[in-house]
């Protein structure tokens, strides 16, 4: 058996970049709102009006005819003003239409709770149109457009070297607080959130039915979503990926999340496709014959038929920072998720939505893998921390703790499955339902999960490099480099 792999410093693909880290590193999460509607924007008042910050006062506009909202300020180069955005709605009093908090009234219990997140965008544009994610001159600076309905908008400023290089933001502790609220739900916001995507196919030509045109796909640590063939030629596909998020494929079809932050897919020809369709930031989609399942950027669960393009809100809410998992065609399907409630959910094609009862851990993904008895089983990390499957109504306990920030795969064969999963050693290893544990002794990156298909298991080494394990055999390292945080495809 291959020794353990210890962590050494990895080679990069293509050119080389800077090694200077990036300072806000989940600043790409940006919800596009859409834009002010027919009507001229209007400004939020205090503390907007009056509070002071580096010199300047934030502006936040809000739309007159959605809550689409977005900031202004004259920045110094160097600056970054980043437009916030909590994850969770927030109830606004009936019949006010919109309201200011506190993050610490936000934080009061009825409300978002005490440990209530938010995210946000620090992407920023001037007078002449030219787009950066810091000011790279004194001047006049606009955020991105963000949908506001029913969560928490602010407007932050960080200058490098001030403040212990930490964001001031607007009414912080002052009343009004600088959280503004809207729930305004006309059909040119809320519903816009996702603008209309088209609807014609993904796919020009659908692979048949049981396929094996089997691909490995990844991002690597350029950003860029790579491929890999059973022949073992890598392609880079050229096309950007979110940071943190990882790609599916099935049958030699792939959807992602780009860096644009809507739903892209690859033919099993090569044919790339724009659904329009926006994700919430962090989250990845599933793919299984053909069919997509998806956390859409309102935080709601939504399926694609890549065949025909027909795209479907199922108004199921879903825990923020989690992805759905999909098992059969087209035709047949059924869909697990973790909903916003913290519990193992799963939907079908027939429309049955089923709440199982059984927890999950915060920030994990459930993996669902369909036997040729037609029967479902889930694999899941319960808010135990252990492993749990899920089959026939029923909920097992397998007694076997997994690593913070994962998530286990499920593959199947007849009637047998297989999980393969990060334990909280940090090795890889699997557990077949026949009852056998294994632990590979090899080591893995932290936050990040495998995934199975067959016989074969792919993951991120703690080299940081793509391996990929058939059966019993020793894993190969393919010397390609992958991003951070973010899992393979198989």
């Amino acid at each position: 058996m291959a020794a353990t792999l210890l962590a050494v410093t990895a080679a990069v693909l293509g050119a080389g970049s800077p090694a200077m880290a990036e300072p806000h590193a989940d600043a790409k999460q940006c919800h596009d709102g859409g834009g002010p509607g027919p009507y001229p924007p209007g400004h939020i008042g205090s503390p907007y009006s009056n509070q002071i910050i580096y010199g300047t006062r934030p502006v936040l506009e809000e739309s007159r005819s959605n809550a689409s909202a977005r900031g202004l300020a004259y920045l110094k180069k160097g600056d970054y003003f980043s437009i916030d955005r909590t994850n969770d709605y927030v109830a606004v009093p009936y019949p006010l239409g919109h309201v200011q908090f506190t993050t610490a009234e936000l934080a009061q219990p009825g409300r978002l709770g005490p440990n209530f997140t938010w995210h946000y965008c620090e992407e920023i544009v001037d007078n002449e149109g030219r787009w950066m994610d810091r000011a790279d001159h004194d001047g006049l600076y606009y955020t991105r457009w963000i949908d506001g309905a029913h969560v928490g908008i602010r407007l932050c400023i960080t200058r490098p070297g001030e403040n212990n290089d930490r964001a001031v933001c607007v009414g912080e502790n002052t009343s009004p607080g600088g959280w503004y609220v809207d729930d305004d739900d006309d059909s040119n916001d809320w519903f816009d959130v996702i603008p209309p995507g088209p609807t014609t196919p993904d796919e020009p030509d659908p692979p048949a039915a049981g396929s094996s045109r089997s691909l490995v796909t990844f991002q690597a640590n350029t950003g860029f979503l790579y491929t890999r063939d059973p022949g073992g030629t890598m392609r880079d596909t050229g096309y950007g990926m979110m940071r943190g998020t990882s790609p599916a494929t099935s049958n030699g079809q792939v959807a992602f999340q780009a860096n644009t932050g809507f739903l892209f897919t690859l033919s099993a020809g090569g044919a790339v496709h724009d659904t329009r369709y926006g994700m919430m930031a962090g989250t990845s989609p599933a793919l299984s014959g053909g069919q997509i399942a998806f956390q859409a950027n309102t935080s709601l669960l939504y399926t694609r038929n890549m065949n025909t393009g027909k795209t479907t809100d199922l108004r199921l809410g879903m825990m923020a920072g989690t992805s759905p998992a999909i098992a059969g065609d087209t035709g047949s399907w059924r869909i697990a998720f973790q909903a916003n409630d913290g519990f193992l959910y799963y939907r079908d094609s027939g429309g049955a939505t089923v709440n199982t009862g059984l927890g999950m851990m915060r920030g994990s993904s459930p993996s669902i893998t369909k036997l040729s008895n037609g029967t479902y089983v889930i694999a899941f990390e319960a808010n135990t921390g252990l492993l749990y499957v899920h089959s026939n109504n029923w909920g097992t306990d397998l007694r076997l703790g997994l690593m913070t920030d994962t998530s286990p795969a499920i593959t199947s064969s007849g009637t047998s499955w297989t999980i393969a999963f990060q334990a909280n050693t940090g090795f890889l290893f699997t557990r077949t339902s026949a009852g056998a544990t294994t632990d590979t002794r090899y080591g893995m990156m932290a936050h990040t999960s495998p995934a199975a298909r067959g016989g074969r298991i792919v993951f991120q080494a703690n080299t940081g490099f793509l391996y990929y394990r058939d059966g019993n055999a020793a894993a190969v390292d393919t010397a390609y480099g992958m991003m951070a945080g973010t899992s393979p495809a198989a």
